[in-house]
């Protein structure tokens, strides 16, 4: 079973929910664990026999058709409501047993509800898969994979890359069949191998890392050989671009930069000027990396989502005027960007904020006589303001002279409810032990799993004796089941829902001793809330918030940033970040 994998239950535990389910009038639900109990325990399933026919006499589903269910499950897929793409397909398929796409969209559900024991059972329903179905072959390898079939996965990713030599995802899914089995020098030899020729290096960069390690290579000194040998003259835009990535993995920002540099001279894109805005920002080069930040609207020109032709603020002194604001980027980027309206409030005093909604009622705390309004329910009518300007802006106009000022800024910067905090200080006043919240985890996408870990990992570096009370603030869809599972005593769930309850976990932050955390977005709640807080962070990134010193201690100075040495290898910083937190807990 893998790490994250939610554990299954017994039959024992589907026919009761089962009974309840039905009784509730849930069929959905119901349909869902008898399918599970037919695949999981077919000579035991008296009771969801039972049960399936009850629910195949209801005279709506006897009247559904498969083409509704198919055009039902689609539009689910599309929504990401997997949930409820699980119950429909499951449904279905009692009615319409080992139907292709229903089945398959069960497998999709269960890849991403981490429920792998459906996926074996509804793949085994459709037979051996034909040498061209490349959907099915698929299937057939990942489920291989999961179950650690190390052999069969090679074999039938192999198959797949006949069919499409191309194909990135296939080589790096049949790279991981390797190191499944142990072949570490032909994984490192195939992915090397791709690395010259691959659009997006840092996935493989990612992958070899860690292979060299295992391999007892000098990670640093082979990444540094690799590029000398094939990518650090740069001689077209490929080559600059994987020369970057080997530069970023090594941390050294001034080589980024000229590969970067490199990369425009040969194919000119605003993706590629907003990183070297990036790169140049943290290595202090604020003149240069403020001005070229400018281009992240033609980088990523869904950040422009609010379109005005009101006149764009410059950060003059407003007396009368109104002054609209929008957030533009994800909620961690609005907590550094709102940093910043603690200069806004010296210049403006009639401003109107667009904000995520879970933030609102928490900037009202600190900003009570502005407006601020749901940035996902805006007005159809025009904003009554005389200027607009983008949340990000700020920092540009800004920053340079509150770093030459040596001015510190408010901390902690936002503050909750004093009813909420109240509520929650009320919760835990009985315990005195330390209290440390945790995270390890900051994005699925390659940059997200370079910055991420298992808690596995984390909690590695956490002395067995360490008497603290520690509390999970990871906020993705499995992290519930994996802090159970984990089973070590002193790590608790928060109570929270981590993700919409904002209110609640700034209370819980400011209720803690320290924090410990991967770069994510409860680093800048944390460190916002003046919380101590030790952010591990991975080489392969710039994350100029954290590496420009000086405008770390200028936003975030109750932080202390703990950076791989080594790419991909988070041992020794989770051992001083944890040594760390124990001192000042």
């Amino acid at each position: 079973m893998s790490e994250n994998q939610i554990v299954p239950r017994t039959r024992e535990e589907l026919d009761e929910l089962l009974e309840v389910f039905f009784q509730e009038g849930n069929i959905g639900a119901a349909a869902l664990l008898a399918w599970e109990l037919l695949a999981r325990f077919p000579s035991e399933s008296f009771v969801a026999r039972i049960y399936v026919k009850k629910i195949l006499r209801d005279p709506y589903v006897a009247g559904l058709e498969l083409n509704v269910f198919q055009s039902n499950a689609t539009d689910l897929r599309k929504a990401g409501q997997f949930q409820e793409l699980a119950e429909l397909a499951a449904l279905g398929l009692l009615k319409f047993p080992a139907q292709r796409y229903l089945t398959l969209s069960l497998v999709s559900a269960a890849e991403k509800l981490l429920r792998h024991e459906w996926i074996g059972h509804a793949i085994d329903s459709l037979g051996e898969p034909e040498e061209s179905d490349v959907v099915l072959l698929n299937a057939v390898a990942a489920v291989a994979q999961t179950e650690g079939d190390y052999e069969r996965a090679k074999r039938v990713f192999g198959k797949l890359l006949k069919l499409e030599p191309d194909n990135e995802q296939l080589l790096q899914n049949y790279s991981a069949s390797l190191v499944g089995l142990g072949d570490f020098d032909e994984a490192t030899n195939l992915l090397e191998r791709a690395l010259a020729k691959s659009e997006s290096p840092r996935e493989y960069l990612y992958r070899l890392a860690p292979l060299y390690r295992r391999s007892g290579l000098d990670v640093l000194a082979k990444l540094d050989q690799l590029d000398s040998a094939y990518f650090s003259r740069c001689e077209n835009a490929n080559k600059a671009k994987t020369h970057t990535d080997v530069r970023l993995f090594l941390q050294d920002f001034e080589g980024v930069c000229n590969g970067l540099e490199k990369q425009i001279e040969f194919a000119p894109s605003p993706e590629t000027e907003f990183e070297l805005a990036e790169c140049e920002i943290a290595l202090n080069r604020l003149n240069d990396g403020l001005n070229r930040y400018q281009v992240r609207f033609e980088a990523f020109p869904y950040l422009r989502w609010f379109d005005t032709n009101l006149p764009l603020y410059r950060g003059q002194y407003l007396e009368d005027e109104r002054l609209f604001i929008w957030n533009e980027q994800g909620i961690g980027d609005e907590i550094m960007f709102a940093m910043f309206l603690e200069e806004l409030e010296r210049r403006a005093t009639n401003v109107t904020i667009a904000t995520d909604a879970r933030l609102i009622d928490i900037f009202k705390q600190r900003y009570p006589h502005w407006t601020f309004i749901n940035r996902h329910g805006m007005p159809e009518e025009r904003i009554d303001a005389d200027f607009a300007c983008p949340m990000g802006e700020l920092m540009i106009m800004f920053m340079p002279d509150l770093l030459k000022s040596k001015q510190h800024l408010r901390q902690p910067a936002f503050e909750p409810s004093q009813s909420r905090f109240a509520e929650i200080a009320r919760l835990l006043e009985g315990k005195k032990k330390p209290r440390v919240a945790v995270t390890w985890r900051g994005g699925s996408k390659v940059n997200g799993k370079i910055r991420s870990m298992t808690l596995e990992t984390l909690m590695k570096g956490l002395p067995q004796d360490a008497d603290i009370d520690l509390i999970s603030l990871q906020y993705d869809g499995e992290h519930e089941q994996e802090v159970r599972d984990y089973g070590d005593t002193r790590l608790a769930l928060s109570g929270l829902n981590n993700r919409t309850d904002l209110e609640g976990v700034f209370s819980l932050l400011r209720c803690c001793d320290a924090v410990l955390t991967v770069d994510n977005a409860v680093a800048h709640f944390a460190a916002a809330m003046g919380t101590p807080t030790a952010v591990l962070v991975p080489a392969g990134q710039v994350q100029f918030r954290w590496k420009n010193e000086r405008m770390r201690k200028l936003l975030f100075p109750s932080s202390d940033l703990f950076i791989q040495s080594v790419p991909g290898d988070w041992s020794d910083p989770v051992d001083r970040a944890w040594s760390h937190v124990l001192d000042i807990s």
